[in-house]
């Protein structure tokens, strides 16, 4: 047991990638040190103390200004004092605080700027990542990247693996709730996919590739399943356009925000998972639809080839034409099917949330030996 204080810093909500690591890492690790989750809510412009159960300030919203990083700033200065902090995400880590430790994620903004202002933001956002006293990487590959870009010594990081949920993310046998919910047909096959529709997504690779299957195997009863919000509502608009340029808009279906319950049920009715990104920085998708028992082909770049180990497809995810084989094989290769369902399974096994939890504390140890 670790007697130190110890402030989790959080500005994500827990429905989104970032904060399921947060929410999901104090859960496992606040029996194991003395922890305190702060929270920012940027719905209700409050920074709480989850811990305790209370609010510590709140700030008045200013219409057209306070996006997430000017919010961020404005209440830094109201987070209490604790020995060490751990920013639980790169965009925060110009906090002004001391001693810190930063989990990075990934480096987006840098290498896949939507924008000038864009890569501008991230610059501002990941200007402290060069004085954390030690980063928690997610990957290897992250850790390349901060390598290369910002040129922080190996010794200065710890690569730690995300984990889910295996009460949840497990195969379901009773999927009955799912049909009516989602509209979907039992006599049709699906293929899912889940993401922002972000450009490194590759979701138009995803819908070339459908395309191609579609073509090859002339299957009328093939149904790509597109799962969560764009981020970008141009992003979605160009998906659109492709899709209606391929006439595919009775073969997509756009599903929203679907809950990680739902989602789970997804995972198991649907023939594959196909994720295939250009950039990530751990993929958690491709382990929890493993964890489901649903056969996954992903990228064979960025950090995407850690998590699936031998367990899933990979590919290029320039090559649709590739991609498209490698969907009908899954379709009509009941053995590869099997195999791959059992070796997800068991890789996905490996990935736990108490485990990243105790590789944590034992950052926390040698950050406290080192001050």
């Amino acid at each position: 047991m670790i007697y130190t204080t110890i402030g989790m810093i959080n500005t994500a909500q827990p429905f989104t990638g970032i904060g399921n690591y947060a929410f999901s890492l104090f859960e496992a690790i606040k029996d194991q040190v003395d922890i305190d989750h702060v929270f920012f809510d940027t719905r209700e412009f409050t920074l709480r103390e989850l811990t305790k159960s209370k609010d510590i300030a709140a700030a008045r919203k200013i219409p057209f200004v306070d996006n997430n990083p000017f919010f961020y700033y404005r209440m830094q200065g109201h987070i209490p004092k604790y020995d060490i902090y751990h920013l639980t995400n790169q965009n925060i880590s110009f906090f002004k605080v001391t001693s810190k430790i930063i989990t990075c994620h990934d480096i987006i903004h840098e290498m896949y700027p939507a924008s000038k202002i864009h890569l501008m933001m991230g610059k501002l956002m990941y200007k402290g990542l060069k004085d954390a006293d030690h980063i928690i990487t997610d990957s290897d590959a992250t850790a390349s990247d901060l390598q290369r870009k910002y040129a922080i010594p190996k010794e200065n990081m710890t690569t730690i693996y995300l984990g889910i949920d295996p009460e949840l993310f497990r195969p379901h046998g009773d999927v009955t709730s799912i049909w009516s919910k989602y509209g979907l047909e039992k006599d049709k096959e699906y293929i899912l996919h889940i993401s922002s529709e972000q450009p490194r997504k590759n979701v138009e690779g995803i819908i070339k590739a459908f395309y191609r299957l579609k073509k090859q195997s002339g299957r009328k009863d093939l149904v790509l399943l597109k799962a969560g919000e764009p981020q970008y509502a141009h992003d979605r608009r160009n998906i659109k356009s492709l899709i209606t340029s391929l006439d595919l808009e009775k073969d997509v279906r756009f599903l929203g925000r679907v809950p990680n319950e739902d989602l789970a049920i997804l995972y198991c009715i649907a023939k594959m998972f196909v994720f295939p990104s250009f950039y990530e920085g751990f993929g958690l998708p491709v382990l929890e639809a493993m964890a489901c028992g649903c056969p996954v082909i992903t990228s064979n770049v960025s950090s995407l080839p850690e998590v699936a180990g031998d367990a899933c497809i990979t590919v290029d995810p320039n090559d649709h034409q590739r991609m498209a084989s490698y969907m009908l094989q899954l379709l009509q290769d009941d053995v590869l099917r099997s195999s791959l369902i059992q070796k997800g399974i068991c890789r996905a096994a490996q990935f736990s949330w108490e485990r990243c939890a105790k590789q944590t504390a034992q950052v926390y140890t040698h950050v406290l030996e080192t001050l």
